[in-house]
């Protein structure tokens, strides 16, 4: 889970490079500022998702990616594609774990675990 969630963050960062030089070109205001601090937060997330308290704060930046349209009009549907991935991400990285897991359990049940 933790390595799609990480993989999601990181591309959510190119976006915000992305949406920052948009928002350079287009407003005066500080819509580039907030790209850098979007694409920061998005790194820096990506390396702490060891802490269970990271998740909730994944979210939060979703929502700061969405609400990020206000600035580029663009932006309300990039970030609505990027919080299903990052649903995807912990929904699926999840399973795939459960699954791996009983996997593990079967094997060492067959093979007898040392």
């Amino acid at each position: 889970m933790r390595r799609m969630a990480a993989a999601v963050l990181v591309f959510e960062a190119f976006i915000a490079l992305f949406f920052g030089l948009v928002a350079a070109k287009l407003t005066q205001g500080s819509g580039w500022q907030l790209a850098v601090g979007l694409g920061v937060a998005s790194v820096l997330l990506s390396g702490l998702l060891r802490f269970r308290w990271a998740y909730p704060l994944g979210w939060a930046l979703q929502v700061a990616f969405i609400a990020a349209g206000f600035w580029v009009t663009m932006m309300f549907p990039v970030g609505v594609i990027f919080a299903a991935l990052w649903w995807a991400g912990l929904h699926y990285g999840a399973k795939g774990e459960a699954i791996k897991a009983e996997r593990v359990k079967a094997w060492e049940a067959a093979h007898g675990s040392d």
